[in-house]
């Protein structure tokens, strides 16, 4: 099969229905369908055939969308590049994936040395030498797209979906977000890395996306109320910027606020719920499984917990030698389901050498209550060892953040001789020069055990992010230069 197919479907069944929603213009189903088969045509035209790498890279946009579908209509595996990659970075990709095209919007920073140059009406496509015309993830069967995970602990892994894997997984989104034909979701987070169990669950199930003219605050709720916007899809930090809006402003009609790509912290959460009056869903993405996990009936489970784990899926906690532990205790988050990934890319590992006994062990800790909802403490390589204790990075973070005054924070361990390490703070105040790091000291004491108060707090321009924007751990343990 090929994902493709799905898109036909969709406009044959809903040709008049909006597809996607921007201030630049309304594209319909037929009218995406028609634009899809131009430009794979174009790329036909090129030399692209089944199995070839394909980069795809263009802003939240329909083109994306085009870029998209058209990739996987001449049954090429397409990998969504995001347009600001640094020259750097798009040439280790280059010289991981053999890409024998690239299709850009004209966002592309970095123009590569290609052979060959194709115009379209919204597109560039620029062709490379014929050595690069081969299969790339040659090892799974109808490969289909190639995303590079975000690196928060160390070097981005390329994952391969194949084309049932993809079919498999949006089936299993859209059941879990009960998405009907002509649902309206509100897009904000960069599509090149949140396309799966999003932009192609939405078109194969005829919802409408809503593209708002930007990310900031304004401009989302300004689409929210011209559009009838039912979900909104959005990141943490996207949540907390809402939070600062006017208060006569509101969330009028949005009955679906769901915060992924990162955890939310309890202060945001309760600041938003406060300020808007809806409940917030957490939900639990991985790019190797989908969405397993998702706290879709707030008031059953723990406000601060990821949930359940979502119909077709299954979660459960394990020790450190992957045996299932009870209810209350901290162990290995393990998760399996429908449309997992096929491989990693470089180095090549199928999908059956990653498993352990069948699950995918995320890098997580969490605990899980009786009622089964999951709450995760922190990502395991993050863990600091303080005073014979473990410490939860996020944990910490998320009381730092809620004293006012402070924008963001991360937190590391710093080692000290004995092994042992030393609890450190980077912090981004709104007005530096106003902050009181003895009284957020004591502040954090009053809410976090003794060995979880930060030693020493640092003041630091900004927080470096990954392009998900979740906090970039990598280098922890390289010493500050200053510090309070």
């Amino acid at each position: 099969m090929n994902f493709f197919s799905y898109l036909i479907e969709t406009a044959n069944r809903l040709p008049e229905m909006p597809a996607c929603v921007s201030a630049e213009r309304t594209v319909t189903y037929a009218e995406l369908l028609a634009e899809v088969e131009v430009v794979r045509d174009s790329l036909l035209q090129q030399g692209l055939r089944p199995g070839m790498g394909l980069g795809l890279v263009a802003d939240n946009s329909a083109e994306f969308i085009v870029g998209l579908f058209a990739g996987l209509a001449c049954e090429a595996v397409v990998m969504p590049l995001a347009p600001d990659l640094k020259e750097q970075e798009f040439n280790r990709i280059l010289d991981l994936v053999p890409m024998a095209a690239i299709l850009h919007d004209g966002s592309l920073i970095t123009k590569p040395r290609f052979v060959q140059v194709a115009e379209l009406d919204a597109f560039e496509i620029l062709v490379r030498p014929k050595e690069f015309h081969c299969k790339v993830a040659s090892g799974v069967p109808r490969a289909a797209v190639i995303r590079f995970t975000s690196g928060t602990t160390g070097s981005s892994k390329g994952v391969v979906l194949s084309h049932r894997s993809v079919a498999e997984r949006t089936a299993a989104a859209a059941e879990a977000l009960n998405l009907k034909p002509g649902t309206k979701v509100l897009w904000v987070l960069p599509m090149a890395y949140h396309f799966v169990v999003s932009i192609l669950t939405y078109i194969r199930y005829g919802a409408t996306i809503i593209l708002p003219d930007t990310s900031s605050a304004s401009h989302i709720l300004d689409a929210i109320s011209a559009h009838g916007v039912e979900i909104l899809y959005a990141s943490p930090s996207l949540l907390e910027s809402l939070t600062r809006a006017p208060n006569e402003r509101t969330l009028t009609g949005a009955t679906r606020i769901i915060s992924t790509s990162t955890g939310l912290s309890p202060g945001t959460l309760t600041t938003f719920e406060a300020r808007f009056g809806a409940p917030v869903s957490q939900m639990y993405g991985l790019i190797e499984v989908g969405l397993p996990l998702g706290n879709l009936a707030p008031a059953e489970h723990p406000r601060e917990s990821v949930g359940i784990a979502m119909p077709r899926y299954e979660a459960t906690i394990l020790d450190p030698e992957y045996r299932p532990l009870p209810a209350g205790q901290i162990g290995r988050l393990a998760v399996r389901g429908p449309g997992m990934f096929d491989a990693y890319l470089a180095p090549y590992r199928p999908r059956e050498e990653v498993l352990t006994q069948g699950w995918f062990i995320t890098g997580d800790l969490a605990i899980q209550d009786y009622t089964g909802a999951i709450t995760v403490c922190g990502r395991e390589k993050s863990v600091i060892h303080a005073q014979g204790e473990k410490v939860f990075p996020e944990e910490v973070e998320g009381v730092i953040n809620s004293y006012p005054g402070i924008r963001s924070s991360r937190v590391y361990g710093a080692q000290r001789a004995n092994l042992d390490e030393d609890v450190v703070a980077e912090i981004v105040p709104t007005t530096p020069s106003r902050v009181d790091l003895e009284a957020l000291r004591d502040y954090t004491a009053e809410r976090l055990s003794a060995h979880k108060v930060p030693n020493r707090f640092i003041i630091v321009p900004a927080i470096p992010l990954t392009q998900t924007g979740k906090v970039l751990r990598r280098g922890w343990h390289n010493e500050p230069s200053s510090s309070h």
